[in-house]
């Protein structure tokens, strides 16, 4: 007897107790993400529109020979409906991971698990989720996707990155210590921004090249907005780690305000940023020790010796070429700007 065609013969009548047969791949996407392959699968098509929320948030750059990564967006209902998903989703995550796997939970509404070792994610969502292809994207793509570009070798840096003229300025400060709102001072007078929160670093091939995500974008507190009138119509409302923030595109304002595109700096300056309540913004150089205290104290991907090492290799020729200094802004925004256009 031909097996293929004896189960042919029964196959519609199995029950697919696995949910196998439903879930198979049926629709697919492929796009390149800093030039790495990734291929989204899913048994609905509606929900691969999360790609198109997720690629212009990443650096265009040269294809790589990087093997692919592939993602599995599953699409089943549970069995009891979960509900409205919150928009406030992103706060509600667990995460859970050891060695080459982790596991993302996204309450009632679905869970990831990621191989990085095999370079394979799969997903089960439910369907009031699938149809928030904006939060499948906020929630759970950016989180595999930019956990992949690390494993893939690049190295990262918690920082702004702006460009003028081919050349990096850095900046890397704790948390709420006005590193947004210089990025942003920067942008609007006659820098570009890169990212103003992930900067990878390649510098496998000889040469640094920095990439960014999210491109273009800048989170502000409300304590700030006032500096700022005129974005007020471009502002959306966004919590972060449970801190209500103000999100802005900069590409709503200008395009020549974003970089979009791979930077291999001619020349590199970082700062390692402090604020004062003083007038005068100052500059001092600064050892390279404690640009790596800095980097260390300020990492939230790399949590194990060896991804550190790892990541430590990648960062070394960028950070051996860059000038560094300590930056203490203040409150005088022209003697700021004037202060960092002589870098």
């Amino acid at each position: 007897m031909n097996d293929a065609i004896s189960y042919q013969t029964y196959a519609d009548g199995l029950e697919d107790f696995w949910f196998r047969r439903q879930a198979a791949p049926r629709f697919g996407r492929d796009f390149r993400l800093m030039g790495r392959a990734v291929r989204v699968v899913s048994n609905e098509v509606g929900v691969l529109t999360a790609v198109n929320h997720t690629l212009p948030l990443y650096t265009t750059a040269t294809p790589t020979a990087d093997p692919p990564c592939t993602i599995q967006l599953v699409v089943q209902p549970a069995a009891a409906a979960p509900g409205p998903v919150p928009d406030d989703l992103m706060q509600r995550l667990t995460y859970t991971g050891d060695a080459d796997w982790l596991l993302i939970q996204l309450g009632q509404w679905g869970q990831a698990h990621v191989d990085l070792g095999k370079r394979r994610a799969t997903a089960v969502l439910s369907p009031e989720l699938a149809q928030r292809p904006d939060l499948v994207s906020q929630c759970l793509l950016h989180t595999i996707l930019l956990n992949f570009l690390i494993a893939s070798g690049l190295g990262l840096l918690h920082a702004s990155c702006l460009v003028q003229n081919n050349k990096a300025l850095l900046l890397l400060a704790p948390h709420n210590t006005g590193k947004s709102t210089t990025a942003l001072r920067l942008a609007l007078a006659d820098h570009a921004l890169l990212s103003d929160s992930m900067v990878f670093v390649d510098s496998a091939a000889g040469r640094v090249q920095l990439l960014g995500f999210p491109v273009g974008k800048i989170k502000l507190r409300r304590d700030v907005l006032g500096q700022f009138p005129a974005l007020r119509p471009f502002l959306a409302q966004e919590v972060v780690r449970q801190e209500t923030k103000y999100s802005l595109d900069l590409r709503q304002v200008g395009a020549a305000q974003v970089w979009q595109t791979a930077v291999f700096p001619t020349h590199t300056t970082l700062c390692l940023m402090t604020r004062h309540d003083h007038p005068e913004t100052t500059l001092r150089l600064v050892e390279e020790t404690a640009v790596w205290e800095a980097i260390l104290q300020n990492s939230l991907y790399y949590d194990s010796e060896a991804v550190w090492s790892k990541n430590l290799a990648q960062l070394r020729p960028l950070i051996n070429q860059a000038q560094t200094y300590h930056l203490t802004i203040g409150t005088d925004e022209a003697q700021l700007l004037a202060t960092l256009n002589t870098l």
